[in-house]
């Protein structure tokens, strides 16, 4: 199981939840073996968790929480494009779909009728992906988790697309027609479950982004893509990270990022 699928299964449940099943696992282990036995495995990981903490924090081992992370302050200029990004800011206008899910209900994702509506979510997002040169879909955020409200779970996804006319173009689709018909139809069997989405279209110069020691998230997971065709056909499509280190004094300030530094200046 990948680890973004255990952290969906460890979001699910309130940390009172996780720290009682704890409690009756370690209770079984009293009522099984010797108390010294029993409390042997919490002892030792307990034991090893700090010493590991203390040796990363005066930095005798590698830190593994860094792995992934772009070092250094890091920007998005052009999110979808493979120009030489140090020559653009934000000279495009971009649509920003924030989509969610949620269960309100005590099991959290194992509520019923919440897996199939999240296999729907997924087979839409591959599809977007199938074509991104063609759907406009430029990519998405990892999960979102959110227990704002004492039980059930959110799950928020933010998307990012060229333009409101692909994104529309996504809403005809063939697959999410097939989403939208489950859950007209399924709706009412299921009141624990919630869905909800928000749209921006955002203007050229109106949007910007900055990373420092950060792990690739938001516009940092888009994915540049360039047909690779000579002539012009539909090739496949190459994709590289859209992370770029930011240098010089025109990407330091916001409106420099944002393509508005000559309008500020004059």
């Amino acid at each position: 199981m990948s680890a973004s699928k255990l952290n969906i299964i460890r979001d699910s449940f309130s940390l009172t939840t996780w720290l009682l099943a704890g409690a009756c696992l370690q209770s079984l282990l009293a009522l099984l073996l010797p108390t010294r036995v029993a409390l042997l495995p919490a002892v030792i990981l307990v034991t090893v968790r700090l010493i590991n903490g203390a040796l990363i924090t005066r930095g005798y081992i590698r830190n593994p929480y860094l792995d992934g992370t772009f070092r250094g302050r890091s920007m998005v200029p052009m999110p979808g494009e493979t120009e030489l990004a140090s020559e653009k800011s934000s000279n495009k206008e971009m649509v920003v779909f924030i989509v969610g899910a949620s269960s309100n209900h005590p099991l959290g994702i194992f509520a019923p009728g919440f897996k199939e509506l999240g296999d729907l979510f997924q087979n839409m997002w591959i599809d977007a992906e199938a074509d991104r040169a063609k759907s406009g879909y430029l990519g998405k955020t990892s999960t979102l988790m959110a227990i704002e409200h004492g039980a059930g779970t959110t799950i928020l996804t933010i998307s990012y697309w060229q333009s409101m006319a692909h994104l529309q173009a996504f809403a005809n689709s063939p697959v999410h027609r097939l989403g939208l018909n489950w859950w007209t139809k399924n709706h009412k069997e299921y009141p624990h479950i919630g869905i909800m989405h928000e749209t921006y279209v955002v203007p050229w110069g109106n949007w910007e982004n900055i990373y420092d020691n950060f792990h690739p998230i938001g516009m940092g997971q888009t994915v540049p893509f360039a047909q690779q065709s000579e002539k012009g056909g539909n090739g496949p499509a190459s994709t590289t990270s859209p992370l770029v280190e930011v240098k010089g004094a025109k990407w330091k300030s916001l409106a420099g990022r944002m393509g508005r530094l000559t309008a500020v200046q004059g």
